[in-house]
């Protein structure tokens, strides 16, 4: 019998491949390498989401006058709960009493409320209107309770309205001189923290690929 050879010789041109088989297999390659990478995209832009900044702010001049005024007028507003009934001739007991506690709270309350209104123009936010509308009216209900609060005198209680008004006037300042006072407290409280949350700017955009 004849011995098979185990290897049979091969030309050289047969070992050599022809341009178009290369250029063919290296379409090929390229492909399932492009192929690849979109399918790795989603999964790299999954794990990466883009992060959301706060808007840039926008600065205008003069834009914290606002917060100086109403420092001005609520420290106002605390000296004419405290000894605005002075200015009649009316000098109690509650005037002493008021400058040891309703009226350094109070003035302290709207110093900080104004510093609150400062920073949001320095950091070029918008102030919420709600924070200017419960702070005008605390100034308001502030004023209405100089006006009606009555005071302890040698000749008793006596009050603004009712030098003109008499007792009926008296015990209407009575019965509204207290939720008057406490209206003030709680709507400048309710501004201090509506402008604390104005000065630290808007919420960022949510972006639903964070999702």
């Amino acid at each position: 019998m004849s011995e098979t050879p185990s290897e049979y010789p091969v030309s050289p041109e047969a070992a050599k491949q022809s341009p178009a088989v290369t250029q063919d297999a290296q379409a090929e390659r390229e492909s399932h390498a492009d192929s690849a990478a979109a399918d790795q995209a989603p999964a790299d832009a999954w794990e990466a989401p883009q992060q959301s900044v706060r808007p840039d702010p926008v600065r205008a001049p003069h834009a914290g006058v606002f917060g100086y005024v109403a420092a001005v007028v609520g420290i106002a507003v605390a000296l004419w709960i405290v000894a605005g009934r002075t200015l009649v001739g009316i000098d109690g007991d509650l005037v002493r009493w008021f400058a040891y506690s309703l009226g350094p709270v109070y003035a302290i309350l709207n110093i900080f409320v104004a510093r609150n209104i400062i920073l949001t123009a320095k950091r070029g936010y918008n102030l919420r209107p709600s924070a200017v509308a419960t702070l005008i009216i605390s100034w308001v209900c502030g004023i209405g309770f100089g006006f009606l609060v009555p005071d302890i005198t040698e000749h008793g209680l006596v009050s603004m309205v009712s030098l003109s008004g008499g007792e009926v006037a008296q015990e209407i300042g009575i019965g509204v001189a207290n939720p008057l006072a406490t209206v003030s407290v709680a709507l400048t409280i309710f501004a201090l923290v509506l402008s604390g949350l104005s000065a630290r700017g808007p919420k960022p955009p949510v972006d639903e690929d964070d999702y």
